[in-house]
């Protein structure tokens, strides 16, 4: 079992899906863990939700593209203690085709999802590189190495997130900090729910060898994978949980 006791945790997108999932599966290892994000109901919720399940959990409702707010989370962390590892779940989408993608929607979908990903990655790894160790663990997708059509600016905000991993693990594991993503396919969470109807769901099942949406809680046992020391040789490793979607091509007996 990954043991993580004593390690602190930080992790934005919180309040739900891929993120509630992961703060769990560090609670389960013995990590310290934070969350955060945009909406103080949905982390009043998760609050309430762990203490039922015996954890206690620190929250921060934190705007992950305004600087000033997550410089101030982070220091806010330091005071306590520092940050060991960081999940950075927090993203967004919308469904357009490139030539009619709304530029407002654009710009807002790489602010969240990689310039606040950027923001979140500086902070804390300034805290990492001056106590010499880090885990960074960066929630990408498929969509960022292949073109899905309809998803523009979230299949590149993702594309950069991963460039930005690899930039992470390449300047900063001399610091013994390691920067890694994982890539799910579709995850049954309310953001999926409400972006994909039944034929987008049934477009994906027919290319994945395992017929289904991942479960969030099979990402967050990844991402407690690459927190743990049994992970510290692995850096700037992009690990898809993809049923076999990027292993395949074209499914004719499906």
């Amino acid at each position: 079992m990954t043991d993580l006791t004593g390690r602190r945790a930080f992790i934005t997108g919180g309040g739900g899906g891929i993120g509630a999932a992961c703060a769990q599966g560090l609670l389960e290892a013995g990590a310290e863990v934070t969350i955060s994000d945009l909406s103080k109901n949905a982390l009043e919720v998760q609050e309430t939700t762990f203490a039922a399940l015996g954890f206690n959990v620190e929250t921060v409702t934190l705007d992950v593209t305004n600087r000033q707010h997550v410089e101030a989370a982070f220091e806010d962390l330091a005071q306590r203690g520092g940050v060991d590892i960081l999940v950075t779940s927090a993203a967004i989408v919308k469904v357009a085709p490139i030539l009619e993608f709304p530029i407002e929607d654009w710009e807002r979908i790489l602010a969240t999802n990689l310039t606040g990903v950027f923001h979140c990655c500086q902070c804390a790894g300034r805290q990492m590189v001056k106590r010499g160790f880090g885990r960074i663990i960066n929630i990408s997708s498929v969509n960022g190495q292949v073109a899905n059509s309809g998803r523009g600016a979230y299949s590149c905000s993702k594309g950069g997130v991963d460039s930005l991993t690899r930039l992470l693990a390449a300047e900063l594991g001399k610091n013994g900090v390691t920067a890694n993503a994982v890539a799910p396919t579709p995850v049954d969470t309310p953001m999926i729910l409400q972006a994909h109807g039944p034929q987008d769901r049934q477009l994906w099942y027919d290319q994945l060898p395992i017929q289904r949406y991942a479960k969030p809680q099979e990402v967050a046992a990844s991402v407690a994978f690459l927190a743990s020391d049994s992970a510290a040789f692995i850096n700037g490793h992009i690990l898809n949980i993809d049923g076999g979607f990027m292993a395949s091509g074209i499914l004719l007996d499906q």
